[in-house]
Formats: structure tokens, C-alpha cells, sequence
């Protein structure tokens, strides 16, 4: 495979953002690109950082992702957005239709949020670690 780093899945979102860190693998999932855009816009357009998109199985295990993790999925994004703390990011999360109805995970202490679209049940929690 051929990575490209000018390759755009969106406006404002490249496919390099979402490669497994360890081995670039990457599951593009359309209504997770299109719920960060929405994100974005909902958030006066700041910029948002994924800090980890699809991981593949060995990654996931390494970084402690729980076994059915979404990003192995390619359905999740831990993320941050600039000038926001993570209740904030969370909340603003809250408003899009795809998050509201998937995951969102707050953690504090470390920065970020996770997002996924999961279609099984909606979930919440919060990790201050």
C-alpha cells in the first residue's frame, strides 16, 4: 500500500489521521468522518486534533483498548479540540446526532475525548486517571 499524506477523507480531515499507529492499517467509516464534521462546525470551525483513529488488534492491546473497542473498527477517534476542556469537548459531542446516539468518553486528566458510532446502545463514562 502506498501511503499519501495529502489524501483527504473530508474538508478538514486526512487519512493518515486515522492509520494505526503501529501498523497504518485503516477502516474508513464515512458517518464517523461526517459526525467530526459536524463536530467541527458545531465548535466555530476550530480545528480538531485525532490523537487515535483505527487500531489494529496488537495497538489496541498494547495502548490497554478494551477487547471490543470501536476504533478497531475504524468506528472511533479519541480526539481534542482546540481551546476546549474535555467536559466541554463532551458536551459539545452531546449535540451531534452519530455521538449522541454512540459513545463518548470523557478523560480529564488527560486531555481528551473519545468518540465513536457505535449503533448497539449508547454509552457514556468518564475516566480520571
Amino acid at each position: 500500500m502506498i501511503r499519501d499524506d495529502n489524501m483527504w477523507l473530508s474538508e478538514h480531515f486526512r487519512i493518515p489521521e486515522f492509520w494505526c499507529s503501529c501498523c497504518g492499517m485503516h477502516i474508513e467509516n464515512h458517518r464517523l468522518i461526517f459526525a467530526l464534521e459536524a463536530l467541527r462546525k458545531r465548535c466555530g470551525c476550530v480545528p480538531i486534533t485525532i490523537l487515535s483513529g483505527t487500531r489494529c488488534k496488537e495497538w489496541n492491546t498494547l495502548v490497554g483498548g478494551a477487547t471490543g473497542s470501536k476504533h478497531l473498527y475504524g468506528a472511533a477517534a479519541d480526539i481534542v479540540i482546540h481551546g476546549l476542556h474535555p467536559i466541554e469537548m463532551a458536551s459539545k459531542a452531546e449535540f451531534i446526532s452519530a455521538f449522541a446516539h454512540g459513545g463518548i468518553g470523557t478523560y480529564p486528566n488527560k486531555g481528551f475525548i473519545h468518540v465513536d458510532v457505535r449503533l448497539d446502545s449508547p454509552a457514556r463514562w468518564t475516566v480520571n486517571d
